[in-house]
């Protein structure tokens, strides 16, 4: 299952997941498949349209809102930059593998990723 992520905007929370239907209605909207506005997504450089068509379509529990609506939520939270660290959180949970970047990540102890693995074996299965 995918859960949802929830974003507080005042004393509003919405609930912004990346579910299979919120996927199909990306594709629509933006006439691409959803490969292409993922990678999109990562490389962060095919402005805002991207970003507030994703949003509309993961808004609402992944059942999507109207575009103006989307942008609304962006404007209240600071902008689509502040607002980066929901959608990879979002695109987390339907896609594990790609381990996004989010602001909670910030804080995680990095000593697996120097080469540090002592204290990080698994044991054997018997």
């Amino acid at each position: 299952m995918i859960s949802s992520v929830s974003v507080a905007v005042g004393k509003k929370t919405h609930k912004l997941k990346c579910s299979t239907l919120a996927m199909a209605d990306l594709e629509e909207a933006r006439g691409e498949n959803f490969d292409v506005i993922l990678s999109q997504l990562i490389a962060g450089n095919q402005g805002v349209k991207v970003i507030i068509d994703a949003w509309a379509a993961f808004l609402n529990d992944g059942k999507g809102v109207p575009t103006e609506d989307a942008a609304a939520v962006l404007d209240d939270l600071g902008g689509y930059a502040v607002a980066a660290p929901y959608l990879a959180q979002a695109l987390n949970k339907a896609f594990p593998m790609l381990q996004l970047k989010t602001e909670a990540d910030d804080g995680e102890d990095e000593s697996a990723e120097d080469g540090d693995d002592e204290g990080n074996e698994v044991p054997p299965v018997e």
